[in-house]
């Protein structure tokens, strides 16, 4: 029986009657993934159709172990039946338990409103990552204790290294190839793989996929991601080869800095574990690992550091090094070693990539052999070269955000922190043949500017190109509107959050290219709005847990060596605990993740307490970086800590643990007096810190008594525009405070801190020629920093309207409420969702609204709008008609419930 008729494709009845139709099948947020290690992993199914008001009323999923079980309908691992459920994101499996390397084909039908069934979707699959550490065959290898090897005269001369330099050791880095002979048909063929600090495969002289700087970053003593690479093309009968370059990265990080990763616990030489498994066509199998059987030489790259550079010397380049046929008689054997001690996973985040190429927008001469390249625009990258040159000539590029009174690249504003001369500079050695192409492999840089030595002749646009990169997020967000420095401000708020994503959120590319909580819990917001997010998230919240100290302390830079913890106690910056975990369940209905992390918050929330004096916590950073006024970091850490409290009642509200929910809210009102009674005067009542931030934070945290909120708002609005409009807060008041006033009603005054290239703010680094957005309000320090990127969200949540509701996370049901500032005359925006793409266009024409709202199917909306003569998709509103639900106005408010569907709505008499 053929599949069309087993599974109900398109073409059949039922497919027709339930007007569903299927757009993805998604496993772990994900297309047909090869590495889950999770035993349940969860299913997203998302779903189209041509008429309004759809919902999904319940599902079935099948489970099959081959492709040919599931076109039979024989559903061995999991038959779910019939669900009488709405959900159709992150539906956990619960079928049979799967082994590694198993593959499962899957597909689903659903029942509309009415009951009516939809034919099974198109099938997809999802294969087991290794689930058993004991099926590892693999050693971890290095390569040999050797330095300073040269070939002169076609001899190799061996140095032995006698003690190890632990602060800058600069030996190349070494080519590891395994030969191997294939007689057989293959069916499959799959390498489970990671290399430290980072790798390139390579297999018969092909480079195995796009990613570039992988693994991801962790912790290496608690975690070592490994990859799933799928090599079954690639494969050949007779002999094959498999070539691995390794980068010194994070794992032997060898520039001496304040954040002591040179000192790293885990710091070792580069080291591989490679694990290839092919399966033949006959049921055989052949496994080949990484072992002593390899050999090693050194390589072309003859220094590697993810913060000084690379230098790449051509003449150490061993032609057909990774193909068939070469000749390694006079290649090393590499030692087996202990490696990492951490747990080995399976990456699950998206892969770094190439997402931009630019050219040189203008290139100035400053010597005769010195160069200034402008790219135009500060990234996340490095360039690529394309020259001819004399062997041995070596060229030097220096990459920079600003240029120097010399007209060089100027490096003062992000190098102070790195004891080493050389800093974000690579190399290249030419071999004298031909033209020679190349780019660095296992570093990135933070730039505008290339400064560029030693080039041979004259440099033009054709030799160089840059290449900008960050976390592959393939999104479909996107916002704009008829202002252009809007427009450019969202434009700078994300090429930001790029160039700061680079397998976890970052604070700069250059300086330190580290993940501090404290940036990324405050632009979790905007990011989600403007990214695919949930696997990213979650992966680098699991660090933020392998970071925790047994006393509940945890590190404001994630992964971290070991320093900060000295620090003291950092709320604004440990909130990204809660913060993140929190906002996935909000804007992705992610639970399993709190459920994961709540244990390891409630430890935090006890060393929290061991450190609070009579409730006040007096650590942290507090407002980092603020135009004029600092905010006592006990104000702002106070405020957050009774924030941890309330957000950990409600998690456990769900997670059904009535008593633990009961403690937290009571510690909470504890805290929320002993604020109240530490920072109001017990006379006036008068709040004693009425900075921006202060005022902000203390109403954003709803800790401070509701009848005092009126009071603070105001005070908090008259602050900003009797100071002529100047922002006078740093990181947490760029959170705090356009949200405060927004929600209290006074948008016009952020619009106007926005619209704005008055100083301080983000229209005054654009006048000065910003295309990111810097550290701090005056340019004196890194000038590619997202945490003033937060703004992003007021776009989408307040210009578009589109806000989550609390009570059905993950957008299933969703608010929107668009404002409509007097200057604005349109808006463009689009919301990605696990159900699909939210979209809400706008535009003012002759006192008229309309607006354009597509609701994705299987959720609804509510529409709030201002009073006035309202249509909805060409008539008056009536609920039960065309998708609409509920119909309630006002003299104040128009309010729609809306169902799934393509809605237009005019709004007349509101606006002249």
């Amino acid at each position: 029986m053929s599949l069309l008729l087993i599974l109900g494709c398109s073409t059949s009845k039922d497919q027709e009657n339930s007007e569903l139709q299927f757009s993805s099948l998604l496993c772990e947020n994900q297309v047909n993934p090869n590495h889950i290690d999770h035993p349940s992993p969860r299913l997203t199914w998302q779903m189209n159709s041509e008429k309004r008001g759809m919902h999904q009323s319940a599902y079935r999923i099948l489970v099959a172990s081959s492709k040919d079980l599931l076109e039979e309908g024989k559903a061995d691992l999991w038959d779910s039946g019939k669900v009488e459920s709405s959900e159709s994101v992150l539906i956990p499996y619960e079928g049979e338990s799967l082994s590694s390397g198993e593959k499962c084909y899957w597909t689903v039908k659903v029942w509309n409103q009415d009951g009516l069934p939809s034919g099974y979707a198109k099938p997809a699959h999802w294969e087991m990552a290794i689930l058993d550490s004991s099926l590892w065959q693999a050693k971890w290898i290095s390569p040999p204790r050797v330095f300073n090897w040269s070939r002169r005269d076609g001899k190799i001369k061996q140095m032995a290294r006698t003690q190890r330099d632990q602060t800058a050791p600069k030996e190349p880095m070494p080519l590891l190839r395994k030969s191997f002979e294939v007689q057989k048909e293959i069916v499959s063929a799959k390498a489970y793989i990671t290399g430290l600090g980072f790798f390139e495969l390579h297999v018969n002289g092909k480079n195995i996929g796009n990613q570039i700087l992988s693994p991801a970053f962790t912790d290496y003593s608690k975690t070592v991601l490994y990859e799933v690479m799928d090599v079954t093309d690639r494969l050949q009968q007779g002999e094959n080869v498999l070539g691995v370059m390794l980068g010194n990265g994070w794992y032997n990080q060898i520039s001496t800095d304040v954040w002591s990763f040179s000192r790293a616990p885990w710091r070792a030489d580069p080291t591989l574990l490679c694990q290839l498994e092919i399966e033949y066509a006959d049921g055989s199998k052949k496994v080949v690992v990484s072992d002593e059987s390899w050999s090693c030489e050194e390589g072309p790259i003859r220094f590697s550091s993810i913060r000084l550079g690379e230098t790449y010397d051509a003449n150490w380049e061993a032609e057909g090094w990774d193909q068939p046929g070469f000749d390694d008689q006079q290649w090393h054997d590499v030692r087996v070693v202990r490696g990492p001690r951490g747990k080995l996973k399976a990456q699950n985040r998206p892969g770094v990539e190439i997402i931009d190429t630019l050219k040189p927008e203008e290139i100035t001469r400053l010597g005769e052999e010195s160069f200034l390249v402008d790219f135009g625009q500060n990234m996340a990258g490095f360039i690529e070269m394309k020259a001819k040159g004399e062997k041995g000539q070596k060229v030097r590029f220096v990459y920079g955000e600003k240029v120097g009174p010399n007209g060089g690249a100027d490096q003062s504003n992000i190098d102070p922190y790195v004891s080493e001369s050389r800093f974000q500079t690579d190399e290249y050695i030419f071999k004298g043949k031909g033209v020679e192409q190349w780019h660095p492999r296992f570093n990135y840089h933070g730039f505008r500017y290339v400064e560029v030595n030693g080039w041979p002749g004259e440099l033009t646009s054709d030799n160089l190109k840059a290449y900008f990169i960050s976390a592959d997020f393939k999104t479909t967000s996107r916002f704009k509107c008829s202002l252009p420095l809007i427009n450019q401000i969202q434009e700078n708020t994300l090429r930001s959050f790029y160039a700061n994503f680079i397998h976890f959120p970052t604070d700069c590319p250059q300086r330190e290219k580290l993940g501090w909580t404290g940036d990324a819990q405050l632009t979790s917001e905007a990011l989600l709005y403007n990214f695919k997010l949930l696997n990213s998230y979650e992966e680098w919240v699991m660090d933020i847990v392998d970071s925790q100290k047994p006393n509940g302390a945890l590190a404001p830079i994630v992964p971290t060596s070991g320093w900060g913890y000295d620090w003291g106690i950092l709320p604004a910056w440990n909130h990204a605990l809660f913060e993140i975990p929190w906002n996935l369940y909000l804007y992705e209905g992610d639970q399993r993740l709190l459920e994961r992390v709540y244990p390891y918050m409630k430890n935090y929330l006890d060393f929290m307490a061991s450190q609070a004096n009579n409730g006040i916590v007096s650590g942290g950073l507090g407002d980092w970086l603020p135009a004029r006024t600092s905010t006592p970091p006990k104000v702002t850490s106070t405020a957050i800590y009774y924030r941890n409290l309330k957000m950990a009642a409600y998690i456990a509200s769900l997670l059904k643990k009535d008593s633990e929910e009961t403690a937290f809210k009571d510690k909470a009102e504890k805290i929320r007096a002993a604020y109240n009674r530490e920072f109001f005067d017990n006379q006036t009542n008068e709040f004693l810190h009425p900075t921006q931030t202060g005022l902000a934070s203390a109403v954003f945290m709803d800790v401070v008594d509701s009848s005092k909120v009126p009071t603070l708002v105001n005070q908090l609005k008259e602050n900003i525009q009797t100071s002529d409009l100047n922002l006078d807060f740093g990181i947490l008041g760029a959170k705090y405070v356009p949200n405060v006033l927004t929600d209290h009603g006074y948008q016009e005054v952020v619009y106007d801190m926005i619209d704005t290239t008055r100083y301080p703010g983000w229209g005054n680094w654009i006048e000065k020629g910003a295309t990111t957005h810097w550290e701090d309000w005056d340019g004196e320090n890194s000038l590619n920093h997202p945490m003033f990127g937060c703004i992003g969200e007021w776009f989408y949540k307040t210009l578009a309207g589109i806000q989550p509701d609390i009570e059905s996370p993950g957008f299933k049901h969703f608010i929107v409420e668009p404002w409509f500032p007097t200057e604005m005359k349109w808006v463009e925006c689009v919301k990605h969702t696990g159900y699909g793409d939210i979209a809400v266009n706008w535009s003012k024409n002759s006192g008229e609204i309309s607006l354009t709202l597509e609701i994705p199917v299987n959720t609804t909306a509510t529409v709030l709008l201002p009073s006035g003569d309202l249509q909805v998709n060409d008539s008056k509103p009536e609920a039960g008609k065309d998708g609409l639900i509920q119909v309630y106005s006002t003299e104040e408010q128009n309010k729609l419930k809306l169902g799934s569907g393509s809605h237009e709505l005019i709004l007349a008499n509101s606006f002249k």
